[in-house]
């Protein structure tokens, strides 16, 4: 690791902390958990015109409960694309990007997701931890925020969608 700014390391340790217990409370994770609906209309993954596994957006827009899939698609998708605009060649795009298909394969997702993530934020020198744009990430706040607010923000995503694979892992022990 580098030295990172006095700023980012609780950050940081955050972050860690809380993928750590998410994984944990992932472990064990079956194929029919990762793609169990918890409700009729669950937002979830399917294949694309290409044949990669892409979210499936509901007609009207409205938030709905999330499989498993869905959610750890999410979590490995945003970490990756925000990487590459923090510390990469800038170029991703969602569709570039294909979700897994399988609880193990969704797991490294996750891992590979915020490993790169947190790789491209232990390279910012605590100078730049203020400058709005810094991830010009094109979808979301990135280009109007300090990059140490998105790191704020990842970490809260981290954890609010972490805490819903619990709670779905929660509902499918007990459906009947």
């Amino acid at each position: 690791m580098t030295d990172v700014s006095p700023r980012l390391a609780p950050l940081l340790a955050q972050l860690d902390t809380s993928l750590a217990m998410a994984l944990d409370r992932m472990q064990g994770l079956s194929d029919d958990e990762f793609w169990w609906s918890p409700a009729p209309d669950a937002a979830t993954i399917a294949p694309d015109g290409r044949g990669r596994l892409r979210p499936v957006r509901p007609p009207d827009d409205e938030p709905r409960t999330r499989t498993i899939a869905w959610l750890i698609g999410h979590l490995g998708e945003m970490a990756l694309l925000r990487a590459d605009y923090t510390d990469g060649e800038h170029r991703l795009t969602p569709l570039d990007i294909g979700w897994p298909g399988t609880a193990r394969e969704g797991l490294a997702f996750v891992r590979d997701g915020w490993a790169r993530w947190r790789a491209a934020l232990e390279s910012l020198p605590d100078h730049e931890l203020d400058l709005v744009g810094r991830s010009d990430f094109p979808w979301g706040l990135d280009r109007e925020l300090p990059i140490l607010d998105i790191v704020w923000w990842m970490n809260r995503e981290l954890i609010h969608h972490t805490a819903e694979v619990a709670f779905v892992r929660d509902l499918y022990t007990t459906r009947s």
